[in-house]
């Protein structure tokens, strides 16, 4: 038998009940790297009795002391990427949450199973004492639906809804984004009070269903929810992947400024607040916000 030390942590608030929460797993040296010695099949049984939105399963790599391998499940799910439970593993290991992981610095290198290497910071800003965590994840370009699929969409969520929704426009990810719908609706529509039947959202055919708009809110530029009931996961708390198209969108709708910093908010129950930024120059887009420790133990199997 073996024994894992976790550390259950909520993403982008600063609330022990606001934000995503992840389950951040320590396994030995080399557990994740090829060939993978610790098995998906464990890593699931895990997720589902831990029954959290996202584990988030880390390993050191056996050939950069300095590099984490990184696996995520909810479940039977596996996505390749998770914004919020990256994000969770940063506050974990910028604060040692997980010594048997070793003393990293505030620079943390994840790599995926994709091979994708992706860096994270602790930040400390100016006048504040308050530490925030920034991650740094592709930019997506939106692909704009024809006006056939945009009117199907749009009655889809109109259903959902149980009656009319204004929506301005429609469009999904690029490439390998490509199961990401974005859903932008009016201005008037106060996203936060929806109530959706979540279950229809699978008629759109789409994994992930990111609705969206601007607010009257001088300092709080767009707000989002993200339902995913296809995926098995009918609203994300706070989606970091789905602000991978939400930042350049709105950035280039609203002309910010290249790296220009904005403040959003995910309008789910739970609730998240995120400051964006859109880099042009290098493709990214750069996620900083605040997370909080829940509680923390040690599972043996």
């Amino acid at each position: 038998m073996s024994t894992f030390p976790y550390v259950i942590i909520n993403a982008f608030t600063r609330t022990p009940f606001g934000g995503n929460p992840a389950v951040i797993i320590a396994l030995p040296p080399s557990s994740l790297s090829q060939p993978q010695t610790f098995s998906d099949e464990t890593m699931i049984k895990i997720s589902l009795a831990f029954a959290q939105p996202m584990s988030v399963f880390l390993s050191l790599s056996p050939d950069d002391s300095t590099l984490l391998d990184v696996r995520f499940y909810n479940g039977t799910h596996a996505p390749l990427i998770c914004g919020h439970g990256m994000f969770a593993a940063v506050k974990a290991l910028c604060t040692n949450a997980l010594p048997s992981l070793g003393q990293l610095g505030p620079e943390v290198k994840l790599r995926m199973k994709t091979g994708t290497i992706i860096s994270a910071y602790s930040v400390t800003e100016s006048g504040s004492e308050e530490e925030k965590y920034e991650i740094a994840l592709p930019a997506t370009p939106v692909v704009t639906i024809p006006d056939v699929e945009t009117e199907r969409i749009a009655s889809v969520l109109s259903e959902a809804a149980g009656r009319n929704v204004q929506v301005e426009y429609v469009a999904k990810g690029e490439g390998k984004m490509g199961n990401y719908l974005m859903i932008v609706i009016g201005q008037d529509e106060n996203i936060g009070d929806m109530k959706l039947h979540i279950d229809v959202l699978r008629k759109t055919s789409y994994g992930i269903n990111i609705i969206t708009n601007v607010t009257p809110d001088a300092d709080q530029v767009f707000v989002s929810r993200m339902f995913a009931p296809a995926e098995g996961l009918p609203e994300d708390h706070v989606c970091g992947s789905a602000h991978t198209l939400l930042v350049p969108y709105w950035a280039s709708r609203l002309g910010k400024k290249n790296q220009e910093e904005i403040y959003v908010r995910q309008v789910s129950p739970r609730g998240g607040e995120l400051w964006v930024t859109w880099d042009q120059d290098k493709g990214l887009v750069r996620l900083k916000g605040h997370a909080k420790a829940f509680g923390k133990g040690d599972f043996t199997i």
